[in-house]
């Protein structure tokens, strides 16, 4: 099913290779940036928030960190629609969309503080995640209008944007929650969520007024396409069928499922070994570092030796940073710290490796569907990943479930290994594999 793409006057004067071209896709960049800032910090402040407060109101850790999965459920859910209305209107509605929706998230979530009402915390984490498909769609939408030799530098410096939010998110929001409010009341966790929803509103607005015109409809234009096909799950076997497209899917499933277990159960982890709120928002920070602040360089390395490559190195990164959380007590926050970050490093190589080499991989029609079908499965795996990590340190513990994060992320390394030799063999040594 196809959808038609126009936009009068979004096509004058933007041919490729022309200066007006390169300006305004730097000027693209910089607006998603602008949006991706706001969206990062109140996504962040959210979910840091949403774990503790879910086990106050209901002494459950399985329900904890379903509070605080919901978000990637959530995300999950909204892949699609926003990829409908970026597809039909281009990338600045769905956008706009996706973070409005996230303000509506953050309003219920702020009332389940003052009610004590976990399903209405759980829906209103839900919405937040909306917030999360967009800030993922942002990063595609800065690839649009890039070149073959700068398409993953495009793509990670609109997710190097998110550290500067949601770096910040976590330490912020448990911090204030801690300094101005009862550490026992749940009504102090309002405080993240009033954040949250103002910082929604802001880059709803940034993007609404600022991207235009719409990067979608310009590259839509250069290709001569008269139509950009409507989302679809059944893109996957697609993209499955692809040699490049099949791992850089592997890759975002399985480093974003690592990612998502252990990060979710690491702050009650924490809180279990008698952590205070700020240290672990400290942590929280450190991996959200790790996962956005290096991404230019990431991006970089891409551009230059090829996307595969990369996967396998951030598999090996996020193995590393796996086992040694996995060996870390409760009580002992150096090793939470460091295995959390390395776990950020190791998922922002594969995120955006996967990412350029995703979008090279298809023609600008399939390019909108493809991109939220792979987003859809990555953000699934990741919530039934954060699903798991609850009942798995419910019933087993913390170490297990960090050690088989380490199991999956090495088998990704072998999977993106045998790729890398099996191109070599075929197309001998190019970049972007």
């Amino acid at each position: 099913m196809t959808q038609s793409m126009s936009a009068p006057g979004d096509q004058a004067a933007y041919l490729p290779g022309s200066p007006e071209r390169a300006e305004l896709a730097r000027r693209t960049v910089r607006v998603l940036q602008a949006g991706v800032i706001p969206g990062g910090l109140a996504m962040t402040a959210s979910f840091s928030a949403s774990t503790l407060l879910a086990q106050q109101m209901t002494g459950s850790e399985t329900k904890a960190s379903l509070a605080a999965v919901c978000l990637s459920i959530g995300g999950t859910l909204a892949g699609l629609p926003i990829a409908v209305l970026m597809a039909r209107h281009g990338r600045r509605i769905g956008l706009r969309a996706g973070y409005l929706t996230g303000a509506v998230g953050a309003t219920l979530a702020l009332l389940s503080a003052f009610a004590g009402r976990y399903s209405i915390l759980v829906m209103g984490m839900v919405l937040i995640g909306t917030g999360q498909a967009a800030n993922l769609a942002s990063r595609y939408a800065g690839a649009d209008l890039a070149t073959d030799e700068n398409r993953a530098k495009s793509i990670s410096l609109v997710l190097w944007a998110s550290t500067v939010g949601s770096v910040l998110g976590p330490t912020v929001a448990l911090g204030v929650k801690g300094l101005l409010a009862d550490s026992d009341s749940l009504r102090g966790f309002a405080l993240p969520y009033a954040m949250a929803l103002v910082l929604f509103g802001v880059a709803a607005f940034t993007i609404s007024s600022r991207l235009r015109p719409d990067p979608l409809h310009v590259v839509a234009a250069d290709a001569g396409a008269v139509s950009v096909k409507l989302p679809s799950l059944s893109e996957a076997g697609r993209i499955l069928a692809h040699p490049v497209a099949s791992i850089a899917l592997i890759a975002m499933m399985l480093s974003q499922a690592v990612m998502v277990g252990i990060m979710t159960v690491s702050p009650i982890h924490m809180a279990q070994g008698d952590q205070n709120e700020l240290l672990i928002g400290v942590m929280l920070s450190l991996h959200i570092a790790g996962m956005f602040a290096f991404s230019p360089y990431v991006g970089w390395l891409v551009d230059r030796i090829g996307g595969q490559p990369v996967i396998v190195i951030g598999a090996i990164v996020l193995a590393f940073g796996a086992q040694t959380a996995a060996n870390t007590d409760a009580a002992h926050a150096t090793g939470h710290l460091s295995g959390l970050f390395f776990v950020g490093i190791g998922w922002s190589c594969c995120v955006v490796a996967a990412s350029s080499l995703l979008t090279a991989s298809f023609s600008v029609e399939r390019r909108v569907s493809v991109q939220a079908t792979a987003d859809v499965l990555m953000t699934a795996l990741g919530a039934a990943a954060g699903v798991g990590s609850g009942l798995a340190v419910e019933h087993r513990d913390y170490g297990d479930l960090a050690q088989w994060g380490t199991i999956v992320a090495l088998t990704l390394a072998v999977v993106a290994v045998v790729g890398v030799v099996r191109r070599i063999r075929v197309n001998g040594w190019r970049v972007n594999v």
